[in-house]
């Protein structure tokens, strides 16, 4: 047990890598609710939070409720106890623990019965907040559920790691605002009645976003990937799924998803990583569009009425789960809409959040075609302090 002054001297130090973050009272950011939203359905659990805590509160940076306080009092807090741990504190029912049976979140309209916390550190040592779950029902998690919540648990690190308050304090990112621009089409004949332009930017000299665009018979196939982390370990784990993905015939979205998570989840479970995306369809005569979505959700169509429609996700990311299933959907290009694909970097350069989809819609709106709005992403991304990878792939139906 840690004498008195050595554990002083360990909460000031764990207080100083919280306030290095520089998350504490910032608004929602969608890198970490798309954690959480997955979190959730993995575990089919009402409520999983990622919680900073600091000398008095625990703020929950994830999920932020509209109109409700994200702060709470960090000592009738869960999350509290299960910091002062490396391990998962996993409480089956609250009501029986006399640690937590008399806090207000058990006794409270919270109702409180089950909780698992993964301790979150950004060095190894200096346990900053946890990711948690919660129902109102008791239940536990078998050893194959606690590997999965480490594994999240360590996505959710490597974000705190590119958190603005860290970025702040290291060099300028070599590769920060620069572009990467890739061909939209390999050599050949433009697709007719269709126009597709793309980039990637990454925020070193290398990253972990990628797109690729090829044409089909009868059609165009895109592709949009964001691994986890950045650098060229991302980048290495990127060139894996893009090859992967280059032998898939174009026949059976869902059937390649498959059997790219089974070939590749190995292997990015083994370095603790992750991959989101979304492969999609374009059928070049009819517009209809089939795609299935790895956890991404962050395709867009903005129609030419104005309208704007998100394509959901369909399934977890690549590497998540050793095996898993994706839905396939449809939906529809029509003369003058345009299909957009991007990486949450483009969300950074607006608000970090899922609401910036209506400006990100807006800029669709206020340039002349694909090429236009890759430009005007690649101007506003020079301009600003890259915090993260960048890539956006535009396909408009011109006739």
């Amino acid at each position: 047990m840690l004498k008195k002054a050595d554990r002083a001297a360990a909460e000031k130090a764990r207080l100083e890598a919280v306030d290095a973050l520089k998350l504490l009272d910032t608004s929602p950011e969608e890198r970490f609710d798309r954690i959480t939203r997955i979190a959730r359905q993995i575990f089919n659990v009402p409520v999983a939070e990622i919680n900073l805590l600091d000398e008095f509160r625990q703020y929950t940076h994830s999920p932020q409720v509209p109109g409700e306080s994200a702060a709470s009092d960090r000592f009738d807090s869960f999350c509290h106890v299960a910091i002062e741990s490396d391990e998962i504190l996993v409480v089956s029912d609250a009501t029986q623990d006399e640690r937590f049976a008399a806090k207000g979140g058990v006794t409270g309209p919270r109702n409180i019965r089950f909780y698992a916390g993964r301790p979150l550190s950004i060095d190894g040592e200096s346990r900053v907040g946890t990711l948690c779950l919660v129902d109102t029902q008791p239940r536990d998690l078998d050893d194959v559920q606690l590997r999965l919540l480490d594994d999240i648990g360590m996505w959710v690190e490597r974000e705190l790691r590119d958190s603005p308050g860290r970025l702040d304090a290291q060099e300028e990112p070599a590769g920060a605002g620069t572009a990467l621009a890739e061909p939209a089409l390999p050599p050949g004949e433009p697709v007719p009645a269709y126009a597709i332009s793309g980039t990637s930017l990454p925020m070193r000299k290398v990253g972990g976003d990628f797109f690729a665009v090829r044409e089909l018979d009868g059609g165009v196939e895109l592709l949009v990937a964001d691994v986890m982390g950045q650098g060229a370990a991302a980048e290495a784990i990127a060139s894996t799924i893009r090859s992967r993905f280059e032998q898939y015939d174009g026949s059976d979205i869902a059937a390649a998803m498959q059997d790219a998570n089974g070939t590749l989840s190995q292997d990015l479970r083994s370095v603790g990583t992750f991959a989101t995306l979304v492969l999609a369809r374009v059928d070049s005569k009819t517009g209809i569009v089939d795609y299935a979505d790895a956890g991404h959700g962050l395709t867009i169509i903005v129609r030419a009425d104005r309208g704007i429609e998100r394509l959901e996700s369909t399934g977890f990311p690549l590497g998540l789960l050793a095996a898993g299933a994706w839905d396939v959907r449809s939906s529809m290009l029509e003369p003058g809409d345009t299909l957009v694909s991007f990486t949450d970097g483009l969300l950074n350069l607006f608000d970090g959040t899922l609401a910036s989809l209506t400006q990100i819609a807006e800029l669709v709106r206020e340039t002349s075609g694909p090429q236009a709005l890759i430009n005007r992403v690649s101007a506003m991304n020079r301009r600003s302090k890259a915090r993260d990878d960048l890539t956006v792939v535009a396909v408009t139906r011109t006739a």
